[in-house]
């Protein structure tokens, strides 16, 4: 039992240092590289090493690729911020919901960011591929996290609703 989390360990220690090292998009890549640093993983083992190690895909030479996990103490407004710097969002209204909208693939990273701001209007967060529904709890909230957002550099998409007024 114990060697097996010493291998668990020393599998984690280098996945981290190679997604700090590499360009490594999928966890494919992931597996590939560690097969290449001499440990054996299959994809789903490399799946739950990500959940646990925390890793986030960021934009990186162009792509997006894995990333160790922010530093601990590090802002979660700044985090959202620096999101927003690196990839476009778009922001729509929906009731006491914000729709928001990325580029594929970056939206747990969104919502992660969002989660870890600590905005009050923010009850919670689902996301999907490219699309994070921000969850407040009435209107008015909605408006005001869609105006903290217009700082952040989001595009907010008008609605039907919004064109009649």
């Amino acid at each position: 039992m114990r060697e097996a989390a010493g291998r668990k360990a020393h599998r984690q220690r280098t996945l981290l240092r190679l997604v700090g090292e590499r360009t490594l998009a999928t966890q494919a890549d992931l597996v590939r590289a560690l097969r290449g640093a001499g440990i054996r993983a299959t994809q789903a083992t490399v799946s739950r090493d990500i959940v646990e190690l925390g890793l986030v895909k960021v934009a990186r030479e162009g792509h997006h690729a894995y990333a160790p996990p922010p530093a601990p103490g590090s802002s979660g407004v700044e985090r959202l911020r620096r999101f927003c710097e690196d990839y476009p969002v778009e922001a729509a209204l929906a009731g006491n919901l914000v729709v928001l909208r990325s580029l594929p693939g970056s939206a747990n990273a969104l919502a992660v960011a969002l989660d870890s701001s600590g905005f009050v209007e923010i009850v919670g967060t689902i996301a999907g591929d490219d699309t994070v529904f921000v969850a407040v709890p009435h209107e008015r909230a909605g408006a005001s996290l869609a105006e903290r957002l217009d700082g952040f550099g989001v595009v907010r998409q008008t609605t039907p609703r919004d064109r009649e007024r």
